[in-house]
């Protein structure tokens, strides 16, 4: 165990051991209860479990029953002989110690412990705070200042503190060659434009507020189009993972083995994880299962163990690294949970990263380096503080899509198709796909999945089409930039179509005729008589219809007595 330097408090206090009159030393146990208080030991509920732990300066270290007993001897070695003139010795003292001491470490014994209510120290929406060894760091969108542990406000978990020390650097950090920073250059393929979405990712990730209109997974990709069977790998989505890692708590699952259906995949994430990270997703994966976890609250399962929920607020956020891409319906349920960035092809089998700059990252810095990275890392945060999550340009994504959507087989077959003919029979165009032999029995599609896929590939390649004739749609027909737009049909016109089948609404339409004229004196009105037959003048009439105003129409009734026709429409006549 490493033993840590306790400050000497100036308070003078009773041992846990006492003489009795015969010169033996023994123990009380409630002055043991006492003397761990005095050591700073409380009891705490943490995530719901309670715990043992130590605080100094708002720093809460949870400990288990050996560590309690060997800082109470640290303690009692470093300061017995203010003590000494009291008759005892150390040996006296650890030997009636160890004779009692089964009774004084019992959970029974120990429920007496002092209870503390801890509140946790976290990020908000407009700060983010980085935890080193020596200092506090405070980010917000305007400055990154200093503070001490003693001056926080709440409490922070040692396991979030970052194993090292940090300093400002001595020079501006544009001035400043990091390594890190001119790697994350390469992988944007130098374009600024990149750069900058790769930059305000990396804050995004290591910012821990959770805002639920705004969380997302974060997908790293390959800009290389790997479904086409050209896996590349090797581009330095790992290393990015790993160097998040040195700023906050990060899960790395293995995408290998990973299964999102079973529920103890997540059995390593712990509450006081920041990022899980799912290295290297086996393909086909489906985007969908992850849902749950990036917009609702985290639940951990282990076996044989009770349940762990993390709510939404204080839910890690999650990263995913593939080669492929993430199979995902199509929609706003999707694209709001999901950001996807590629990496450029400056890394791979011909370039890796030692080569590059000729050390091993992380391993080979030393601490002017380390201060540098960690200064970079924080302005990263800056930036997403004051930007958010930039989008980038996609490199081959609409692409990869389209192959992943809708296979290459089918593509390479419309692509052929369409070259001889701009109008398609979906029936015709079905059998010649299946019987061409372009994929084997096993993956034939259906009539309706095949159709599908056909208006995906339209849409992927921007192609404007229309499903023809409008009544049965067998066909699909290439409209050509030149014509699209011009077609209007009935769907795309606002009427205002009505019957006329009592009095009291002919009287209305009577009414609106007269205003209507009386504006317009040069008015035209159109009339339509419905016939029993082909001739207006020798056929029975039955009903009329009639227009006098743009996209308006009236369909007049006619009683079904004869006798009474003239009457219904007598409030009309005058203008017939």
């Amino acid at each position: 165990m490493e033993k840590e330097d306790f400050e000497i408090i100036p308070e003078v206090i009773s041992l846990p051991f006492r003489k009795t009159v015969k010169g033996r030393i023994y123990v009380r146990t409630m002055d043991f209860i006492d003397f761990l208080g005095f050591l700073s030991f409380y009891k705490t509920k943490i995530n719901e479990t309670f715990e043992y732990v130590h605080i100094k300066d708002n720093v809460v270290k949870i400990v288990d029953k050996s560590f309690m007993i060997q800082t109470c001897l640290y303690w009692l070695e470093n300061n017995f002989e203010n003590y000494s003139n009291q008759g005892f010795t150390m040996k006296d003292v650890t030997e009636a110690w160890v004779s009692k001491i089964r009774i004084l470490m019992d959970e029974r014994t120990l429920y007496f412990m002092p209870t503390i209510e801890i509140e946790l120290h976290l990020d908000t929406e407009k700060e983010s705070y980085f935890y080193f060894k020596n200092t506090v760091v405070r980010v917000d969108k305007e400055a990154i200042t200093l503070i001490d542990y003693r001056d926080l406000n709440a409490y922070v978990l040692e396991e979030q503190i970052i194993n090292r020390n940090f300093e400002f650097p001595q020079q501006e950090l544009s001035t400043l060659e990091i390594p890190f920073r001119k790697f994350v250059s390469n992988i944007s393929n130098k374009l600024n434009d990149r750069i900058e979405a790769f930059e305000s990712v990396i804050g995004y990730l290591i910012h821990r507020f959770q805002n639920p209109s705004k969380s997302k997974a974060v997908i790293l990709l390959d800009g290389a189009i790997n479904e086409l069977n050209i896996v590349s790998g090797g581009s330095g989505k790992s290393l990015l993972t790993k160097a998040l890692s040195f700023i906050r708590i990060v899960c790395d699952i293995s995408g290998k083995d990973f299964d999102s259906r079973n529920s103890f995949s997540f059995q390593r994430v712990t509450p006081q994880t920041n990022i899980v990270a799912i290295n290297d997703i086996k393909e086909h994966q489906n985007f969908e299962l992850f849902y749950g976890r990036i917009t609702d609250g985290f639940t951990i399962s282990q076996k044989y163990k009770k349940d762990i929920y993390i709510p939404f607020s204080r839910s890690p956020k999650m990263l995913i690294t593939s080669n492929y891409l993430l199979k995902a319906p199509s929609g706003n349920s999707t694209e709001r949970r999901r950001y996807e960035i590629e990496f450029s092809e400056h890394y791979g089998e011909h370039l890796t990263v030692f080569e590059d700059f000729k050390h091993y990252f992380f391993d080979d810095w030393d601490v002017k380096q380390w201060n540098e990275f960690s200064m970079y890392m924080m302005c990263c945060t800056q930036k997403y503080l004051n930007t958010g999550l930039i989008e980038a340009d996609s490199v081959n994504l609409n692409e990869r899509r389209l192959i992943n959507d809708v296979g290459i087989e089918l593509i390479e077959f419309l692509d052929e198709e369409l070259v001889h003919a701009k109008k398609l029979h979906k029936k015709e165009l079905f059998q010649t796909f299946i019987k061409g032999g372009y994929v084997s029995n096993k993956y034939l599609p259906t009539q309706k999945s095949f159709t599908t896929r056909i208006k995906k590939y339209f849409d992927y390649k921007g192609i404007n089409y229309r499903e023809s004739p409008s009544n049965s749609k067998v066909y699909f027909e290439v409209v050509e930039e030149s014509t699209s737009g011009n077609y209007t049909t009935v769907k795309d016109i606002l009427v205002d179509y009505k019957t006329v089948d009592t009095s009291n609404k002919m009287t209305r339409l009577a009414s609106k005729l007269t205003e209507y004229f009386t504006e317009n004196p040069k008015g035209v009105l159109a009339i339509d008589l419905e016939t029993t037959g082909f001739d207006a003048h020798m056929d029975e009439i039955v009903c009329m219809s009639l227009t006098f105003k743009k996209y308006t129409g009236y369909n007049i009734i006619f009683p079904k007595l004869k006798t009474k026709i003239l009457d219904f429409i007598q409030p009309i006549i005058p203008f017939l």
